[in-house]
């Protein structure tokens, strides 16, 4: 959902202290980065995987689009599958108008049910402006979140709402690439897209959260291995300790 860091490190870096330090910054970069092809450093690793042919991946979490933007600019895709229970961010998505694009109005869990979720909502001249790329499962988590990115914080507020997630057991196409970022809800995604992992074995790149070793553990029994990108060196490399913004959760064969 809160595909919100565009780079990780040089100029980008700076820039986003800058933008992140002011709600309303916030909000207008968000908007204006919809109409380029900027993201995250790391997510570059996927043009150095080996897809053999035209490819079909699920992007859940697909906020606004912008990584399923970049991934069919990058690979040669057949289909995206865009997961997004936002409902702004469905209306968006729908707009984009890719003829590969799917796009499904509930996100995945490892349950069909909805379930309560929390954004900020940031009050200016009585105008609001929902920043709904910071949509977390936890009240807490999102309030330690907003603490730690932006220090005008004053004319923010919490507002609660239901999204629905629905587990996926089987799709009529071979998926090839699963991107996740559901800020916290990774596993669950994970144990919902269970039956597709099994099978078709795809390239997954998930968002670094506080479960990334529940995951590892629970991808390892379908032998993945994790893997961090380094965009200067354009290869990667097996994690020891320190975890990068997004894991690769990787097959041998993806780097044939």
């Amino acid at each position: 959902m809160r595909i919100s860091k565009t780079a990780s490190s040089g100029i980008f870096k700076f820039l986003e202290k800058i933008i992140r330090s002011h709600p309303l910054v916030y909000f207008i970069f968000r908007y204006l980065i919809r109409y380029t092809n900027i993201f995250e450093d790391d997510a570059h690793g996927v043009s150095y995987l080996n897809f053999h042919k035209k490819i079909n991946i699920i992007d859940v979490g697909a906020s606004d689009g912008i990584a399923s933007k970049f991934f069919i600019k990058k690979l040669n895709v057949s289909n995206i599958l865009c997961f997004e229970p936002n409902i702004p961010y469905v209306k968006i998505l729908k707009k984009l108008n890719y003829k590969n694009m799917r796009v499904y109005d509930y996100g995945v869990g490892e349950r069909n049910a909805n379930y309560k979720v929390f954004y900020p909502r940031y009050q200016f001249f009585k105008k609001n402006f929902d920043l709904v790329t910071y949509t977390f499962y936890k009240k807490k988590d999102l309030q330690k979140q907003i603490n730690l990115d932006f220090k005008f914080k004053r004319n923010i507020k919490i507002v609660q709402k239901k999204i629905f997630l629905k587990k996926i057991d089987k799709l009529n196409l071979k998926i090839s690439l699963i991107k996740i970022d559901v800020n916290g809800n990774e596993l669950s995604v994970v144990k919902g897209l269970n039956n597709i992992i099994k099978k078709d074995k795809p390239a997954l790149i998930i968002e670094t959260d506080k479960n990334i070793n529940k995951i590892n553990d629970y991808l390892e029994k379908f032998n993945y291995k994790k893997y961090s990108f380094l965009k200067k060196k354009k290869s990667f490399e097996k994690i020891k300790n320190t975890y990068p913004l997004n894991t690769y959760f990787l097959q041998s064969f993806h780097l044939g």
